[in-house]
């Protein structure tokens, strides 16, 4: 496992006890690219099925809807889902064994974690077989924009628009969906919002707030910047990718 794997393992395992409360965003995105892939691929029935980084289940509890003969679940730190009985594969996605000639491999909110996306896509469409379709979603270059405006340096490592994900399919694929999308979630107050990221696994301040006056002050003037009648934002902006192998 690679320093980086290690580091957001440590983050999340740190955040799964409220992780599923806490992903608001997450598991509206994980519904939207299901829906995505339907609309895509409205006749496409798999058999065989992969998901990477299946954290809580959001996506998970979609393709489970799909009734596949065999589903490979993948994460970095997350456990075992219960009640969902499926292959395991733990480990970091750019190194564990992956299944082959699978109808439809899949992954939310997880791509902007890993340190090399290119080959962690690459690896996914290996699986594929020809006909199959991949549908894919993680965090674009506008992602928390409130946070940023504040000199906040949080980020993953690898936030792709749709365009750059799309860009990264190897030969042989057709783009059938790509994009991003904004959704605002709103908190009584910054604090609340500090707490959000905490329990989601993300430093918000990413460790240029090194005192308790510099904390107020952050989010005296994050309220400030960002807050109205409905409380304080916070914006996700998710990518997506649909593609279909060729047959």
């Amino acid at each position: 496992m690679s320093a980086l794997a290690g580091r957001v393992a440590r983050s999340f395992a740190r955040g799964m006890a409220t992780y599923d409360g806490a992903t608001l965003a997450q598991r509206r995105i994980a519904a939207r690219l299901f829906a995505a892939y339907r609309r895509a691929a409205p006749g496409h029935r798999p058999a065989r099925v992969l998901e990477a980084g299946h954290g809580s289940g959001h996506l998970t509890r979609h393709l489970l809807g799909l009734r596949p003969a065999r589903l490979w679940l993948n994460d970095l730190a997350a456990p075992e889902l219960p009640g969902v009985a499926a292959e395991y594969r733990p480990g970091d996605i750019a190194e564990v064994a992956l299944p082959g000639a699978v109808d439809l491999a899949a992954s939310a909110s997880m791509i902007q974690w890993v340190a090399d996306p290119a080959r962690v896509v690459g690896r996914l469409c290996d699986t594929v077989a020809p006909g199959g379709w991949l549908a894919l979603s993680g965090f674009a270059p506008g992602h928390f924009p409130e946070l940023r405006a504040l000199g906040s340096r949080a980020a993953a490592p690898s936030y792709l628009s749709g365009a750059q994900m799309a860009a990264l399919l190897p030969a042989g694929w057709g783009v059938r969906g790509a994009g991003e999308w904004r959704i605002v979630l709103h908190f009584p107050g910054a604090l609340e919002v500090l707490r959000h990221l905490r329990a989601t696994g993300v430093n918000g301040c990413a460790g240029h707030i090194r005192s308790p006056g510099a904390l107020r002050d952050f989010m005296a003037r994050y309220e400030a910047l960002h807050g109205g009648a409905r409380g304080v934002a916070l914006t996700y902006v998710a990518s997506w990718l649909v593609a279909e192998r060729h047959g």
